[in-house]
């Protein structure tokens, strides 16, 4: 049996590292960039740009018809960490197996279209503990036909509060 916190935070900690700040003033750059304060899309936030975080970001697509998001690409360091891909699963798939609240808090990225930010513990069956803070950004790309697919970039990063959160 596993038991899972999801706590949405207001902002990101005080005491984080560097790299987790610089993910997120990218995405806050690249909305600089947008026109009309319109979500940055994949053009403008580039593997490229995106270099430095490549084994750490997970794509999660957004499929109206279904209500749900899929799987696009998950992320080699969280794959590793698992032992498990959950690349073209849903969100829902992983939120059952492991007591998180991924789906909610994705949908709620999607629709505020701003970041959102979260502590995440889950202690396993054998009783390990693994804490980390997920950071979830929106952005756009757009289909063959030009009309606009929501994505969500998301990324775990091992974190361990220096107070109770």
């Amino acid at each position: 049996m596993l038991e899972s916190t999801d706590v949405e935070l207001s902002g990101l900690p005080d005491d984080i590292d560097k790299s987790i700040i610089c993910f997120v003033d990218a995405w806050r750059d690249a909305c600089a960039q947008m026109d009309n304060g319109a979500l940055p899309t994949r053009t403008v936030l580039s593997a490229e740009r995106l270099r430095q975080w490549r084994d750490d970001i997970c794509i999660y697509e957004y499929q109206p018809i279904r209500e749900d998001f899929l799987v696009r690409i998950d992320a080699p360091s969280i794959i590793e960490n698992n032992g498990e891909s959950f690349q073209n699963s849903t969100p829902r798939e992983i939120d059952l197996k492991y007591g998180t609240c991924l789906m909610a808090a994705l949908l709620k990225t999607m629709r505020q279209k701003k970041p959102t930010f979260h502590y995440v513990r889950i202690v396993s069956a054998s009783g390990e503990p693994r804490q980390w803070l997920r950071v979830l950004l929106p952005v756009q790309t757009f289909d063959r036909f030009g009309d606009p697919i929501d994505q969500i970039l998301g990324v775990r990063f091992a974190y361990e509060p220096m107070h109770c959160i």
